[in-house]
Formats: structure tokens, sequence, C-alpha cells
């Protein structure tokens, strides 16, 4: 019984892990997707060209698909809005 136990735990804690490194890189994703749309807003308010600004999100939008395709990842897997729900909906 113990035995089984022990399994038991160190799958659990291996499932948790998982889960926590998952989360850090959703952190760390969001964390420059924030940067970046700051960046964007501070350019619009200081001047910059609208079609700039949505030429240069479409371009990252892109840039991360390309990515996420390198890396196997599925759209499915983040949300279920799809690819566009990336920077928090449609943007452009």
């Amino acid at each position: 019984m113990e035995r089984l136990t022990a399994q038991s735990s160190e799958v659990l804690l291996a499932r948790v892990n998982r889960e926590l490194e998952r989360i850090s890189d959703t952190q760390h994703r969001l964390a420059r997707k924030r940067l970046f749309l700051q960046e964007q807003a501070t350019r619009l308010r200081l001047g910059a060209s609208p079609i700039e600004i949505r030429l240069a999100l479409r371009a990252a939008v892109l840039g991360e698909q390309e990515r996420n395709q390198l890396s196997g990842a599925d759209w499915s897997d983040e949300s279920p809005s799809g690819p566009n729900d990336r920077l928090g909906g449609t943007i452009l």
C-alpha cells in the first residue's frame, strides 16, 4: 500500500510541476505581450502612424503564429477563441 501511495504521490507531483511550468511559461509570454502592447500604445500617444502600429501588431501576431508552428504548439491548447485571442482579442 505504501508503494502505491509513493507512486501516486510521484505522479501527482510530476503533474503539479508540469502545470507550474506551463503557468510560468504563460506568465512570461503574457509579460512580453504586455510590454509590446504598452510600447505600441506609447508610440500612438507620441504621434506614430496608426497604420504603422497596425502593421507592427500584425507582424507580432504572425511572428507568434510562426513560432508556435515551429514549436509544435496547438492553438486549441491556449484559447478557445483561436489565434486572434493571443493579444487579447481581435485587434487588427
